[in-house]
């Protein structure tokens, strides 16, 4: 890994872009990285690789983005060994079920028998939702799960009353919702209480090598959570906006105080044990994993 300038260069890679991940963006924006003497170079994962870990073990990213429930379902089918996590991105979910717009409160049990539709890139979202499902003694059997759509068809399917619920992240939450289009029925994020969710992984041939620079990188990191923590949405929203174009700054500002105000993003990226091992309740509930496994098989 060659010094630039002054600088060591880490290739970064997001697996998704959203604004779930709203710290990473923040912190390559406002220089946290450059602080610590990092140079990032940044992206979201091409599509020729099916995730970022893939990336990461074909050489093509230095640090990566990536569910940690990716690492715990590999050694629960027998991986001796997979990436370590260096650090944690989200500590909440960020999804919410929206239903159709009523004039009365929602109760759980309007859930059963219902038409959902899951808009989820992952296992990990439609798990969570899983999870607090059954908490509420909804059976999963009676629901109506309407799959195969982009999201555009499945917003529209949505709106157009095709179905009881939907399950969304930002910016679609507070869109939906601030058109009139849904009501917030649930909010996973506090529903489910923290969890390990998003985190970057590196390899071990970096940690070996090169320690340093990769505690520098988590440094920098910490320093962008506190700074996202301690900031108004506004702010946070003007430092992001320039990689989500696509979103208007006033959605942006309200879909960044939704996750801001639940606390989807901790002020400290080392991953605490109670929301490690409450992700595996999660996993195991959903049928993804067989057994826990141990925190120092995925986080140094």
């Amino acid at each position: 890994m060659a010094q630039s300038g002054g600088l060591y260069p880490i290739r970064v890679m997001v697996t998704f872009h959203s604004l779930f991940y709203t710290p990473i963006y923040a912190t390559v924006a406002s220089g946290f990285f450059e602080s610590q003497g990092i140079s990032v170079s940044f992206q979201t994962c091409p599509p020729k690789y099916s995730h970022g870990l893939a990336a990461l073990t074909q050489g093509a990213a230095d640090i990566v983005q990536s569910g940690i429930m990716r690492g715990i379902i590999a050694l629960d089918w027998g991986a001796e060994s997979v990436p370590p996590h260096i650090a944690k991105i989200n500590s909440r979910d960020g999804f919410f079920l929206l239903r159709q717009p009523s004039d009365q409160p929602f109760d759980w049990s309007d859930g059963s028998g219902s038409r959902v539709i899951p808009l989820s890139f992952s296992p990990m979202p439609w798990a969570s939702l899983q999870f607090a499902l059954k908490n509420h003694s909804i059976d999963l059997d009676s629901l109506i799960l309407l799959h195969g759509m982009t999201q555009d068809e499945a917003l529209k399917a949505f709106c157009d009353g095709k179905s009881d619920f939907i399950h969304v992240p930002e910016p679609n939450a507070s869109n939906l919702i601030d058109s009139g289009a849904a009501d917030l029925a649930v909010a996973l994020g506090p529903e489910n209480g923290h969890v390990a969710y998003s985190s970057f992984a590196t390899t071990n041939h970096l940690l070996d090598h090169h320690l340093d620079t990769i505690q520098s990188f988590v440094r920098g990191f910490g320093k962008g959570l506190e700074w996202i923590n301690a900031s108004h949405e506004s702010d946070i929203a003007d430092a992001v906006g320039p990689f989500f174009n696509e979103i208007p700054k006033d959605l942006l500002v309200k879909s960044v105080a939704r996750y801001k105000e639940q606390g989807t993003w901790s002020s400290d990226p080392m991953l605490g044990e109670d929301e490690f091992y409450r992700q595996q309740d999660i996993l195991i509930g959903a049928g993804l994993v067989k057994a826990q496994q141990p925190l120092s098989l995925i986080h140094i």
